[in-house]
């Protein structure tokens, strides 16, 4: 708890660090958060061309991780009917590195890189 503080002040640090190096990147869209009442624990990204884009990121030593599947598609739920959003989430959601030690420098190689991806495109 004596951290707690301090790891909130570097999670809001980082959000803003990867809005301004990810800015307009239009196949890239940061989930939306009020940093004034919410913490943004992990950095949660809509991307287009995800497995491609991770696996470009994966050959610059980035890891990268998929969100979630569509909770209307899991086994425990298994809700019937049409989900676009849940699904979209599952199709394109992609969480960036965002442990609380990450650097700075490193947020900017990674934002870097995604640039790099999608100018390739």
């Amino acid at each position: 708890m004596k951290k707690l503080q301090s790891r909130v002040v570097r999670k809001k640090e980082i959000y803003k660090r990867y809005a301004q190096g990810l800015a307009g990147i239009s196949q890239v869209k940061l989930f939306a958060h009020d940093l004034e009442s919410t913490v943004p624990w992990f950095i949660d990204t809509f991307v287009e061309n995800r497995t491609d884009l991770q696996n470009f990121l994966k050959e610059k030593q980035i890891g990268t991780r998929i969100m979630y599947s569509p909770i209307n598609k899991q086994k425990a739920y298994s809700i019937p009917g049409e989900h676009p959003i849940s699904n979209s989430v599952g199709e394109r959601g992609l969480w960036l590195p965002s442990f609380t030690q990450i650097s700075d420098e490193q947020i900017d190689y990674i934002t870097q890189s995604i640039r790099e991806f999608f100018k390739a495109q």
